[in-house]
């Protein structure tokens, strides 16, 4: 099994059936700017944690390091999140986070999940199920009655774990991935249009990398994992399933939040403007190559602050300063916001625990 997993990583190079689309990604600009970026700040302007979670229970200190306790707690409100914003089926669907360190593990490296049957507002933190690449749940000795939807082990959904566990397992800079069937989403997936540069979220999730994923039918056979990830590739972290939905591959699950908020958004839009125009693209205002240029050469500041270079409290310059780039963290920002009304609908205490 490993040695196949192996055989996904080569063909990432690979990327046969990636629609003409992904083209619309820009030329990367990083290696032409000389500015330095200081780490992303909060409003008080000081680096800090914006997404914090409660202490690990005692009944549970033996079953889980403090590292891994955080991590089920940001992916049980991540959770709760989708189910508010709609993007779950019932109790279909999968956000997956890959456990710190687990790599050096022996067995890993490990991943979190839903356990089938649970609902996307049921989730806590103590019911995610550890599995390895495998599909084999970890067994961790959780206290019962912290488990009193599905007792037992748990349920891994095949279709699930043969997604996910491809990515996880070919992409090492990948360490949260959401999947779910967004209504305007999977639609828009069942057309041969795609996403089309329409909007400012649009262009983030091209900016990001987009790629497209032939339908081959329910996602529960293992032989499919290579040309999956092959048409990922090995940078974008956007892959359309064509008449199935949208995959998010990100190196944190604050980020895939924002990539799956602004993907859905973006295909709202887009669905709603072709209705609007009888389906005639003719009507739709689709940018031309050289203002898309310019949309994704702005792309690339959009996480820039006013810089403080430009002046201070008695508006004068410090040279010394004048490169700087002050970034804010908007991924982290608006997952706080998400988690937060999260964490209000459902309580605290039913989402960490």
């Amino acid at each position: 099994m490993y040695l196949y997993y192996r055989l996904a990583c080569v063909l990432i190079s690979l990327s046969a059936h990636v629609k003409a689309f992904v083209l619309y990604r820009h030329k990367s600009f990083s290696s032409s700017l000389s500015s330095t970026r200081s780490p992303p700040i909060t409003t008080n302007g000081k680096v800090d944690c914006l997404n914090t979670y409660p202490t690990i229970p005692s009944d549970l200190e033996y079953c889980f390091t403090e590292k891994e306790w955080e991590q089920r707690c940001s992916l049980a409100v991540s959770y709760r999140i989708a189910y508010l914003h709609d993007w779950h089926e019932n109790i279909f669907n999968h956000i997956t986070l890959k456990v710190d360190g687990s790599e050096s593990e022996p067995g890993g490296p490990y991943f979190l999940l839903n356990d089938f049957g649970i609902g996307f507002d049921e989730i806590t933190a103590s019911n995610l199920l550890k599995v390895n690449l495998d599909g084999i749940v970890i067994q961790q000795s959780i206290p019962a009655d912290r488990r009193e939807i599905n007792p037992g082990k748990g349920r891994v959904f095949k279709p699930g774990y043969v997604l996910h566990s491809a990515i996880h397992a070919a992409r090492h800079d990948v360490h949260a991935i959401w999947h779910g069937h967004d209504l305007d989403a999977s639609a828009l997936s069942q057309t041969t249009i795609g996403i089309l540069p329409l909007s400012q979220e649009a262009s983030y999730v091209l900016n990001k990398g987009l790629s497209y994923h032939p339908f081959e039918g329910s996602a529960n056979d293992e032989s499919e994992q290579p040309r999956l990830v092959a048409n990922l590739g090995p940078t974008n972290q956007f892959l359309l399933l064509e008449d199935h939905g949208p995959i998010v591959a990100c190196p944190t699950i604050e980020e895939a939040f924002h990539g799956m908020y602004f993907l859905t958004r973006a295909c709202k839009y887009q669905m709603k403007s072709f209705a609007a125009a009888g389906g005639d693209i003719s009507k739709i205002n689709v940018p031309d190559d050289k203002s898309k240029e310019e949309i994704m050469r702005r792309l690339d500041k959009f996480d820039e602050a006013p810089s403080s270079a430009k002046s201070t409290a008695n508006n004068t310059n410090h040279s010394e300063n004048k490169d700087e780039v002050v970034m804010h963290d908007t991924s982290g920002l608006m997952f706080a916001y998400a988690r937060r009304s999260a964490e209000r609908v459902f309580g605290k205490d039913q989402i960490y625990r």
